[in-house]
């Protein structure tokens, strides 16, 4: 009758020992014991692949975190309240209020119109027509300069009395705080050439703009028309306030309403 595999590794066991006992006793050395290699190997290999999964998913984990964070610091948008603020004389702005402000041709508007601005820009362009920015951001400071030295024309004026001239100075030149041009929202562009005025009277509800002083208006907006005055609302805004011929002034107190 032959062994069981329990009684064979207790005999190479012993024989192992017995062959270890008779080394010591010539050399006075003693061998190690030595366990497998194999269940070592398959520890050190799942703990390796654990390291390298767990450094995969830390590094996953960054990177989306460093990009979702530059992603929110790059993008600025309005919210539908700062769209319809509507600025002026019982409605103005703090002196030390400025926008988020981005470089657009040879001026700086607000940040969060910088795409439908150049979208608008590059629609132009592809109807032969260039358009011109000539004025975007003001300060607070270089609007009471605009301000005061338009005042003083209409002063010097005899034919008005103080209090006149400075009813009409503000139709043309609002105080400072009270000019959308210091939200940022508010751009002036060339509209010498009729091609570019007609473009952007047609054109402009498509990428969020609004003339923002328009003919027959200007009882609402104490602001004299200007053809060149175009303020970002956007997009859903500028259709139905195009729908309605509303001003802003209208639209804002339509919305409070309804």
């Amino acid at each position: 009758m032959g062994l069981s595999p329990y009684d064979k590794r207790q005999y190479k066991e012993s024989k192992r020992r017995r062959r270890q006992a008779l080394l010591q006793s010539e050399t006075g050395y003693i061998v190690p014991y030595k366990r497998s290699k194999k269940p070592l190997m398959i520890i050190a290999i799942a703990t390796a692949l654990a390291v390298a999964v767990a450094a995969v998913f830390a590094v996953l984990y960054f990177t989306q975190g460093n990009s979702k964070d530059s992603t929110d610091e790059e993008i600025v948008t309005l919210t539908e309240a700062q769209a319809l603020r509507v600025v002026n004389r019982m409605h103005p702005l703090k002196e030390d209020e400025e926008p988020p402000l981005k470089a657009f041709q040879n001026v700086k508007v607000h940040e969060a119109i910088y795409e439908e601005l150049n979208g608008l820009c590059e629609a132009a362009e592809k109807e032969n027509c260039s358009l011109k920015v000539t004025q975007g951001f003001v300060s607070f400071a270089e609007q009471n300069d605009l301000y005061n030295k338009n005042l003083s024309l209409f002063q010097s004026d005899k034919s008005y009395t103080p209090v006149r001239a400075q009813a009409a100075a503000q139709r043309v030149v609002p105080a400072a705080g009270c000019c959308e041009a210091q939200t940022g929202l508010l751009v002036s562009f060339d509209v010498s050439n009729s091609h570019n005025k007609s473009f952007l009277e047609r054109e402009c509800i498509r990428y969020g703009f609004i003339l923002r002083y328009p003919e027959g208006k200007d009882e609402v907006t104490h602001i004299n028309p200007s053809e060149s005055l175009y303020r970002y609302v956007g997009k859903e805004n500028a259709e139905k306030m195009r729908a309605f011929d509303m001003c802003l002034e209208e639209y804002a107190e339509y919305r409070d309403v309804y």
